[in-house]
Formats: structure tokens, C-alpha cells, sequence
């Protein structure tokens, strides 16, 4: 009886072992095919369907056109050049012989000087003074040497070496006294005088800023005088960095007229157009462009500078196609497979709500229009309805 009660409880024990067993991989199994229902729907966000008509947008056709690019800017006289006058003497400034913006001619007489001459035997004074130079630094040598032998070893031979060092360094002394009594003596029969040296102009121009007033010292090359060099021959534009790009690139295309004060106009020549060549930048980031128009008698009543680009190939398109980021102008695309990818574009010209932009080596015909907000790099198009 005993043994039926002890079989009835291993049989419980093992139906009971058996049933948890199944509970835990059932738990498990659920857990995988969860974990993997998770996994499929975050995959299935990184490349979106875009439901044209669920998203409010459209797709519109871009066509390739070869167009003029026109471009006008307003004109004014480019900076002449500047350069200084300089002083050709050291002196004292006695005057400045000229005004601001007054008109100098070359050989003009600009500034006077007071000079200090030296007469006599200058020749024999600068050779005496060098052997003076010479003649320190002998003394200054010897003197080291002698300091040296005093700081080393005792004895007789450091004795012997220091007495025959002390007798060269007072040799050297000597030596010094006698070229220095020679200076004095040169000195005394020379002269020093003051005389008045007029400094000319070199170049033709225009006084733009006096930079020393009279009774200043003056020292040889030091700058007078600040000039400009008579009357520009250029006129200058400012561009921005695109249009300056569609104009260097096609620079060979180009055409080009001045309008006047008097509301003519005058074509110009290519040998005019070829002297178009960048300036500066100016501080709103734009570039500054010079025009050689010398050339032309009444260059000062220049109003107006109108540029043609001939032949530029562009693709067409919506001009509400256009978004903006980072201050550049972007664009939708859909290539052969309903792929979106954001392109760059250079904007050469707007006209009856199209947009013209330098086509580019990159293969597209199809753009987006329409609310872009939702639009993601890699988005595939749908045509659901």
C-alpha cells in the first residue's frame, strides 16, 4: 500500500516537471517572434513609400534648353592706383611744398630738407673710426683672456701667463689710444654745415595725405607722401559668387555693352571683355570685378554694364521645385527607379514661373513639387491613390 502512494506521488512530480518545461518554451518561442515582428517593422522605416497623392506631392517633368543668361549691374570708377613719396635723404623736414589733392607733375618739388654736410677729410675719418671699432673689440678680447688666466690655477706657470696676457692687453689699450687720437685730430680739421635738399616727384598723380608735418627728423626712404596715380581706367562691378562663376566659366561666350549718362550705349569689343577679371571681395561676400575702359574718351559718364552669356545649356523646370538649405538652392529628383535624391543646383535665371539652372553632369528629368516638408533622401515613390 505504501509503495502505490510513493508511485502516485513521482507520477504527480513528473506531470508537474513536464508542464513547466512547456510553459518555459512556450514563453520563449513568443518572446523570438516577437522580438522578430519588432525588427521587421523598424526595418520598414528606412526606405519610406511615398504615396504621391496621400503626401500632397507631384512629380513634374525638367527639360534641357540652351538660353542666353543676361545679367546688368550698376558701375562706378574703380580705385586709381596709390604710391608714396619717398625721402631720399635723412633730415630735418623744413616744409611740405604741396596740398592735399593737389595735381603733381614729375620733377615737381614736393618737400625740403635740412641736411647736415660734413667737409674735410671724411675719406681718412671713416677709416680711422673703423680701426677705432676694430681696435675696442682687440681690448675687449684681451681683457677676457686675462680674466680667464686670474680665475684658473695657481702657480709660476699661470704667474708667467697672466704677466704676459696683462702686457698684450695694455699693447691693445695703447694700440686704441692712437687711433682714437687720430680720429679726434680728422675731426677737428672737418666741418659739419646744413644745407637745404628739395625732394621732387617722380611720378605724376594727385596728393591724397601729407603723413609728416615740417620740423619732424626724416630718415632716407621714409614715406612723404601718399599719391594717386592720376585718373582710373577701369570701372567696377560687384557680382555674387554665382553670377561670377556663370561668367568665368563662359567667359569665351560673352557679350557685353556700357550704357551712359545720356542714355546711350556702346558695344563693346571683345578685346574690352577680355580685361573682365576679379577684384576683391568686398565685405557682404560679393565679388568685386574690374573693366579696363581706357580705351573709351568718355569713360567717367559710365552708368550701366550689361553682360550676355551666349549658349548656356540649362535644365528647366518648376520654380516652386526650389528649396533652400544652408543658403544653397536644392531640388528634389527622382531618377529611373522612383528614387528621391536631394541635388544642388546653381540658379542661372527665373522667367514666367520656370527656373533655370546649369545643367550638370548628373542624369534627371523629374522633379518634386508640392509640399517637400515630408520628402527624405532614399524616399521610393508609390502611385496609390
Amino acid at each position: 500500500m505504501h509503495d502505490m502512494k510513493n508511485r502516485k506521488v513521482r507520477a504527480q512530480q513528473i506531470i508537474m516537471t513536464v508542464g513547466c518545461i512547456g510553459f518555459l518554451v512556450w514563453v520563449g518561442l513568443r518572446g523570438m517572434n516577437e522580438r522578430q515582428g519588432n525588427n521587421k517593422s523598424t526595418d520598414t522605416t528606412t526606405s519610406k513609400a511615398l504615396s504621391l497623392v496621400s503626401e500632397g506631392v507631384r512629380v513634374e517633368p525638367a527639360t534641357d534648353e540652351i538660353v542666353v543668361v543676361n545679367q546688368s549691374y550698376p558701375t562706378q570708377i574703380s580705385t586709381a592706383p596709390s604710391f608714396s613719396v619717398l625721402a631720399d635723404q635723412s633730415g630735418e623736414l623744413v616744409q611740405v611744398m604741396v596740398d592735399v589733392n593737389s595735381r603733381i607733375e614729375v620733377g615737381q618739388d614736393v618737400a625740403l630738407l635740412r641736411v647736415a654736410v660734413t667737409q674735410g677729410d671724411t675719406l681718412g675719418l671713416g677709416k680711422a673710426t673703423k680701426k677705432v671699432k676694430d681696435a675696442k673689440q682687440h681690448v675687449k678680447e684681451q681683457l677676457e683672456l686675462l680674466l680667464a688666466i686670474d680665475r684658473g690655477e695657481e702657480g709660476t706657470a699661470a704667474k708667467e701667463n697672466y704677466e704676459k696676457q696683462y702686457a698684450s692687453y695694455n699693447e691693445a689699450k695703447k694700440t686704441l689710444t692712437s687711433y682714437e687720437e687720430q680720429v679726434n685730430k680728422i675731426s677737428s680739421s672737418t666741418q659739419q654745415k646744413y644745407v637745404e635738399h628739395t625732394i621732387k616727384a617722380k611720378q605724376t598723380g594727385t596728393v591724397k595725405q601729407v603723413l609728416v608735418g615740417a620740423g619732424n627728423s626724416i630718415n632716407q626712404k621714409q614715406p612723404l607722401l601718399t599719391m594717386q596715380a592720376g585718373q582710373s581706367q577701369a570701372v567696377q562691378i560687384q557680382v555674387t559668387s554665382e553670377n561670377y562663376l556663370l561668367l568665368r566659366n563662359y567667359a569665351n561666350q560673352l557679350k557685353g555693352s556700357l550704357l551712359f549718362k545720356d542714355e546711350s550705349t556702346y558695344a563693346l569689343p571683345n578685346s574690352v571683355l577680355a580685361t573682365l577679371n576679379q577684384k576683391s571681395i568686398n565685405e557682404e561676400g560679393n565679388i568685386v570685378m574690374t573693366l579696363n575702359v581706357a580705351s573709351i574718351p568718355n569713360r567717367q559718364d559710365i552708368q550701366k554694364l550689361t553682360l550676355s552669356v551666349l549658349n548656356v545649356p540649362t535644365r528647366v523646370f518648376n520654380e516652386k521645385a526650389i528649396f533652400m538649405r544652408d543658403n544653397t538652392a536644392y531640388v528634389w529628383t527622382v531618377n529611373e527607379e522612383d528614387r528621391i535624391t536631394a541635388v544642388p543646383v546653381m540658379i542661372v535665371k527665373n522667367e514666367n514661373e520656370k527656373v533655370y539652372v546649369q545643367r550638370g553632369n548628373t542624369p534627371w528629368n523629374r522633379v518634386l513639387v508640392g509640399d517637400l516638408t515630408q520628402v527624405k533622401e532614399g524616399d521610393k515613390l508609390t502611385n496609390n491613390e
